[in-house]
């Protein structure tokens, strides 16, 4: 300890940041004076993240940690999801609300699907200074209110230079409609809107500093007189494009300063030298150009040579020597038509379906493709037959794995380790005695798997083969072809609970026969912090709440997810 306090102030906040609030304070409150001046009155980047703390963790940070750091907390994550339900609300219960963070720089608002509740906290952020970073995800709203009220508040915001945008309103979203120009913003995505040209210009009006934009544009009509007013500031441009080839014109047109492209489409069916005269014309300074393009052949007979008179446009000096762009182009051996083509690196961040190609070229030097799927960390495997075109060991770094059971011998071939998955989700469409021997020596093999997704009856007879995994904490256990047996009875539920994974489960999603279950998982699953249950003497009213609020300690919270499953979460 003696060693330790000799370091300078300097390197212990650096230290500082990274840790969570908990364990921060935990580890370093009341050690000496020092450390308690460095952590209450010198340390000035909190990053509190809520997103999945336990209620009791959070009633602690509440009480006794923020009153005395609130205005030193930088960053804030807000969810309402299934580890946190209605986190905002018991935010509120004690009198906290988002503008008291007056030294917030950072907010990021997860799977809050109350558009009032969105309105209040934006609100509230006219009153943060120095906010620069706003972060908006998988948020769904009914007609609540309309989204220009919103979007209002957003673009009010001063200081505001980087803002992500993922919800989908009942009412569509409509950026001609708004007024307020923001003079801060720089970098800005949008998902779930599509716009037209005429909402893009409007967009560029709005935000005429902006220099980064990743968004959707659809338009079906060949719009020729829409004008798009100029962005010359933009430098990157991330496109999901589903328009014509006059509105991808108008758009590079009116981009003269671009030089980062990245293209995801399904309309725009260009060959190498095509794509070099609109490149040069309109954004010569372009220095990176990623694309994934799934397109129809437009020849119906003679398909692969078509696509190699195709492929050796890409071929060209202007591709591989000036700018050293190189491509990829499958056809998928059940697509008939459709090919794909891509860059290399792979580029895009969507679920990346392994597929069987009948036909494969890359411009890729040889020396260079071991390292070209390392972005992807989203992967739906169904079947694959191994060839020539479809490299081993191109999957590494997996976080998120889709896989339906009982998969073919060439899954271990075509990913072999799975070191970094953190979520897997299995789909077995009927029962099969493969599978969980399948599914047993998948779990075995990961080393950080945190969430398992799972038809229910086929986790059951997982554990039946004393299956185990230390560092699984998230069970999702839906009936996904068990149509007569939808709900768990209270000796499937009990056996749950009595197995490794039921004694280190924390969060739990699970379709349950009668209400006395949610009792008794409650007691015996002893780290269970967050239950998520579908009951079948549910009736979607209050009933099932109230005599929940009766028979649970008052430390439990409890509410209905609108229709869905009822939400506890637990002390």
């Amino acid at each position: 300890m003696t060693n330790l306090e000799h370091l300078p102030n300097e390197v212990f906040y650096e230290l500082f940041e990274y840790f969570n609030v908990i364990e921060l304070i935990h580890a370093f409150r009341n050690l000496n004076s020092r450390f308690n001046k460095l952590l209450f009155t010198g340390f000035r980047s909190y990053r509190l993240d809520l997103r999945s703390i336990s209620k009791t963790n959070f009633n602690l940070v509440c009480t006794q940690y923020l009153p005395g750091i609130i205005d030193q907390v930088c960053l804030l994550c807000l969810s309402n999801e299934c580890e946190t339900p209605q986190l905002y609300r018991h935010l509120l219960n004690f009198n906290l609300t988002v503008d008291e963070f007056t030294h917030l720089h950072a907010l990021l608002l997860h799977r809050i699907d109350s558009a009032n509740v969105l309105l209040e906290i934006t609100s509230d952020c006219f009153y943060l200074p120095h906010l620069t970073h706003l972060k908006i995800t998988k948020c769904k709203f009914t007609s609540e209110y309309a989204p220009k009220e919103l979007l209002n508040n957003i673009w009010h915001l001063n200081s505001l230079t980087d803002c992500t945008l993922d919800m989908t309103f009942e009412q569509s979203l409509r950026f001609s409609g708004l007024s307020m120009i923001s003079k801060t913003m720089k970098y800005l995505s949008i998902k779930c809107h599509t716009f037209s040209s005429m909402e893009l210009s409007h967009l560029f009006s709005l935000t005429p500093h902006l220099q980064h934009l990743s968004i959707n544009i659809g338009e079906t009509a060949d719009i020729k007189s829409q004008y798009i007013i100029p962005a010359p500031l933009l430098t990157r441009l991330n496109l999901h494009f589903g328009g014509t080839l006059s509105t991808l014109t108008k758009i590079l047109r009116s981009t003269p300063n671009l030089r980062h492209l990245k293209l995801e489409t399904e309309s725009i069916n260009l060959n190498g030298n095509q794509w070099q005269q609109l490149l040069t014309e309109y954004v010569s300074k372009i220095e990176t150009f990623r694309f994934l393009i799934r397109v129809l052949s437009l020849k119906s007979d003679h398909v692969e040579e078509h696509l190699d008179e195709f492929f050796q446009t890409f071929q060209t000096s202007f591709w591989l020597d000036e700018h050293q762009w190189y491509v990829r182009c499958d056809l998928p051996q059940q697509s008939g038509k459709i090919f794909i083509l891509y860059t290399l690196p792979y580029c895009s961040k969507s679920t990346h379906v392994v597929y069987q190609n009948r036909w494969s070229k890359t411009t890729l030097p040889q020396l260079d493709r071991s390292n070209c799927f390392d972005q992807i960390s989203d992967v739906f495997y169904k079947r694959c037959k191994l060839n020539s075109s479809l490299p081993t060991n191109c999957y590494p770094n997996i976080h998120r794995l889709t896989l339906s059971l009982p998969h073919d011998r060439n899954f271990w071939t075509i990913i072999p380790q799975l070191d970094s998955l953190t979520s897997l989700k299995v789909i077995e469409k009927k029962e099969d005695d493969r599978s969980e021997y399948q599914l047993k020596t998948l779990v075995a093999r990961t080393r950080r798997l945190n969430t398992l997704n799972i038809d229910a009856l086929l986790f059951l007879r997982l554990l039946r083969m004393n299956s185990h995994h230390a560092s699984v904490r998230q069970l999702e256990l839906l009936p996904y072809h068990s149509k007569k047996n939808r709900y768990l009875n209270a000796t499937q539920c009990a056996f749950l609970a009595d197995s490794s994974f039921g004694q280190q489960c924390e969060v739990l999603l699970v379709y349950i026969k009668t209400r006395t279950i949610i009792l008794d998982l409650i007691r015996k699953m002893c780290n269970l912090r967050a239950l998520h249950i579908h009951c079948q003497d549910d009736h979607a009213d209050a009933d099932l709440v109230e005599w929940l609020k009766n028979s649970l300690p008052d430390t439990c919270s409890i509410a209905r997810c609108r229709s869905g499953p009822i939400q506890i979460w637990i002390q």
